[in-house]
């Protein structure tokens, strides 16, 4: 008998009916439960996403944008009251009376009839007549009191040096651009630079010596203003920022301060480390138009905040613009971002359950598919063995082979069809042994 095709048999038809009866379910109650979990894992993707800008915004950023703010705010604060020191000093009575002693007495020599290099040339040593000592132990005594001032010294009205607390370059100095520009507006702020004079990065506060009485300018006074405060200002902020740095720049990108070189003396108001000019990406925002607000680099998280202007120093100094500083506040982001560390964990797990999930299905697949297989070829092999049994034997009965009975272990309808068969090959059997009797009595 020609063999059937594998899916055209029983034991193919049985596999088949077990893969379909065994593999549905799996697939329609795990289709739904991946796709409602994959449904569950994007809303929670997105939630946390969202938790997470929240959080880098309100609490990572806002961090060491206050750490920013906080240092510029500090730093204004300082600036501020020495520049309100120098006005009081300027308005000190010792200083209005020893301004207006040393012109009569610069004007009684005969100074004020002399070119500035032939006065310079006449004082080449000597830079100050010292007309009133009491005036010079007052600067002296507001120097010391104040360890913020590298040195201090005013002029009359002609610009002749009156009193100082160090020898100064120049005995005349209404040449100079920071006396013209305080006796003409009543104040002057200078950029940092480096003292000759006083040997300190320094910032030079002028401002123009009035006597409220007459109503006249007397003179000038220069205060030079030591940074070393602001540094140490931006050290103590510093250390309170785990792992941070903080950079302070001028209006023109040029360093004023710098906690991670420590200040580094060569770095300081270089223009080869200009951030302006250094065309780094990340610190576009810090240059752009925004007072305040942070960064999230590639290695760190910035945060930056610029100084105060008129609305703080015009209070105190009409027309003055501020410092124009920017405090620029670095953490590296293994420090920075461990606060939302949790959230991205969590993330990461919601991804390693989606793939467990797809892992888990196909297990569960391939379980079945290997269940099934086996199933149907137990319950194909006990079902079909039989039946070829009764096929090899009928074949045989075909053949007028009878002697052959056939046994079926199994208590179903497979043996109902066995006894069957058997009493049919026994009635055939004896029909044919009839059959034999019957030809042997003929031919005798």
């Amino acid at each position: 008998m020609e063999k059937r095709p594998y899916f055209r048999s029983l034991r193919g038809r049985l596999t088949n009916r077990a893969l379909l009866l065994g593999l549905l379910p799996i697939l329609i109650i795990g289709g739904i439960s991946f796709y409602g979990f994959q449904q569950l894992a994007r809303n929670a993707t997105v939630q946390l996403q969202s938790s997470e800008s929240e959080l880098l915004e309100s609490l990572v950023g806002a961090n060491l944008t206050v750490a920013a703010r906080r240092t510029v705010e500090q730093l204004d604060n300082f600036l501020l009251e020495r520049i309100s020191d120098v006005i009081a000093w300027a308005s000190a009575p010792t200083v209005t009376d020893a301004a207006k002693k040393a012109a009569t007495e610069h004007q009684t020599q005969g100074l004020t009839e002399l070119s500035v290099s032939h006065v310079e040339s006449r004082f080449k040593d000597r830079k100050s007549l010292n007309v009133s000592p009491v005036a010079t132990s007052y600067l002296l005594q507001q120097v010391q009191n104040s360890q913020h001032f590298g040195e201090v010294f005013f002029t009359d009205k002609h610009g002749f040096n009156a009193a100082l607390t160090n020898p100064t370059s120049d005995f005349v100095q209404r040449d100079e651009n920071w006396w013209r520009a305080a006796w003409l507006n009543g104040i002057s702020i200078g950029q940092i630079k480096y003292d000759d004079s006083a040997r300190i990065w320094s910032v030079d506060i002028s401002v123009r010596i009035d006597d409220p009485e007459a109503g006249i300018s007397l003179g000038v006074m220069k205060a030079v203003l030591g940074v070393s405060l602001i540094q140490e200002v931006a050290d103590s902020q510093a250390n309170t920022i785990e792992g941070g740095s903080i950079t302070i720049i001028n209006d023109a990108g040029l360093l004023v301060a710098e906690t991670e070189s420590d200040h580094q003396r060569e770095r300081i108001m270089n223009e080869s480390v200009n951030l302006r000019t250094a065309n780094v990406d990340e610190l576009d925002t810090v240059f752009g138009n925004s007072r305040s607000g942070f960064i999230l680099a590639d290695s760190d998280v910035i945060g930056f905040a610029r100084s105060a202007g008129p609305e703080l120093y015009g209070s105190v100094v009409a027309r003055f613009r501020g410092f124009s500083y920017t405090a620029i506040v670095r953490q590296p982001n293994e420090i920075a971002l461990r606060p939302i560390q949790g959230l991205k964990s969590i993330q990461s797990e919601i991804i390693t359950s989606q793939k467990w999930m797809v892992y888990i299905l196909a297990g569960a697949v391939i379980l079945v598919v290997l269940f099934a297989v086996g199933l149907s070829n137990s319950l194909s092999r006990s079902i079909t063995q039989p039946l070829n049994e009764l096929r090899d034997l009928a074949d045989e009965v075909s053949k007028g082979n009878t002697e052959r009975s056939i046994k079926v272990s199994s208590d179903d309808e497979i043996m109902d069809v066995g006894v069957a068969f058997e009493r049919m090959r026994t009635s055939i059997a004896i029909l044919i042994e009839r059959m034999k009797n019957y030809k042997n009595r003929s031919a005798s």
